[in-house]
This record gives structure tokens, C-alpha cells and sequence, in this order.
């Protein structure tokens, strides 16, 4: 069932001159909403372009400069980096927050991946898993390599113990667990040695300075 009513008309038409862009933005989606409701196409709908325009209008006014809008979106941009979402998720558990989830194992995957780097690895000598179990499981991100096996969990048994990797033997655990916090995945040099230790010593891995 279609039907359309005056709402986003009204707000395209007299549209408020001060508005903030938070007050703009939801003009703008409950009038999408409300073109949905109508049956009509969101790109050509007269209101909602024209509701586009005054959101546009109202950034303009609290950014004007652009280029210093863009400094500032790179800036934020590298302190995301530098603490990636990795971090703060870590500790905490993630079942039942899908985003939460999601952004921790594709997170925890990227680490894993500099890390084979740093070790050499051909990437048919290894594999990374994400092993997301259900909706309320935080699940688990896995380096398998026939000499060792890495762990990624958001919260482990242990304070500080997002990180499990042991000695495997042919890819079969052969070894006392070891356990850290998930930071030691941002120096993946670094954790490549210790991984690095766990082979056989007729079998070093190349690890990258």
C-alpha cells in the first residue's frame, strides 16, 4: 500500500533558514521515510532533492572552509589508526552488538595478515579464519600455520588475554598455550619473533625487520 502525504513538501518548501545540520539531517530522513511511503523514487523526488540541498546549505554555514575541513577529517582519520576500534572493543564482550563484532574480527583479521607478512608467509602456507558463531557469541579469528596457531578473541578467560597462540605440530596443537593483549597485534614485527620461536630450529621463519 502506497499513499503520500504533504510532509516532506512542506519542509522542502519553507524550509528553515538556521537550521542546524542535525535538525536538517532528520528533516531529510523522515522525508525519505515519507517518499518511500509514496512509492516514489528517492533520486528524483523534488523534495527531497531539494531538503538535500538546504542539509548542504547548512554544512556550508558550519564549515565553510573546506580545506580545513579536510585537515581535520585526515587528522581524525590518523588517530583512528593509531587506536584502532581493535583497542576499545578489546576486553569487552561483542554478542549481541553486530557492528561491534564485525568491526573487531575484520580488525583482527588485517592484524593477522601484517603479521604473515612480516613472517614471509606464502598465503597458501597459512590461513586466517573468522569463525563468527551466533548472535550472541563474540566469536574468534584464527591464524593456522602448520607450526603454530593464533587466537583472536574480544574477551578472553583472562584479563589481557585476547591473544592465544601455541606450538602446533603438523597444524595439530602441540604446545602450552601463551596469552596477551590484543595490542601486540599492532607491532606484527614483533609478534612475528615470537611466533618465529615456536618453529623448529632447522626451520626459521624470514621475519621482517
Amino acid at each position: 500500500m502506497f499513499y503520500d502525504t504533504l510532509y516532506r513538501h512542506n519542509q522542502a518548501l519553507i524550509p528553515d533558514p538556521d537550521a542546524t545540520i542535525g535538525a536538517a539531517l532528520h528533516g531529510l530522513l523522515s522525508a525519505i521515510d515519507d517518499c518511500r511511503r509514496a512509492g516514489k523514487s528517492i533520486e528524483q523526488d523534488a523534495a527531497i532533492l531539494l531538503l538535500i540541498r538546504a542539509l548542504a546549505g547548512s554544512a556550508a554555514r558550519a564549515a565553510p572552509d573546506v580545506a580545513a575541513l579536510a585537515a581535520r577529517c585526515a587528522a581524525d582519520r590518523a588517530a583512528i589508526l593509531a587506536h584502532p576500534a581493535l583497542l576499545a572493543i578489546a576486553g569487552h564482550r561483542v554478542g549481541g552488538d553486530r557492528i561491534a563484532k564485525r568491526t573487531f574480527h575484520a580488525q583482527a583479521r588485517q592484524a593477522l595478515a601484517r603479521v604473515t607478512e612480516a613472517l614471509g608467509l606464502a598465503p597458501e602456507e597459512c590461513k586466517i579464519v573468522v569463525t563468527a558463531g551466533g548472535d550472541h557469541e563474540d566469536g574468534m579469528t584464527e591464524l593456522r600455520h602448520a607450526d603454530f596457531t593464533v587466537r583472536v578473541v574480544p574477551r578472553g578467560f583472562l584479563p589481557d588475554s585476547e591473544v592465544t597462540w601455541f606450538r602446533c605440530a603438523r597444524g595439530v596443537i602441540a604446545g602450552h598455550p601463551c596469552h596477551g593483549k590484543a595490542a601486540l597485534l599492532l607491532d606484527p614485527g614483533a609478534f612475528a619473533r615470537r611466533l618465529s620461536a615456536l618453529r623448529p630450529a632447522r626451520t626459521p621463519l624470514p621475519v621482517a625487520a
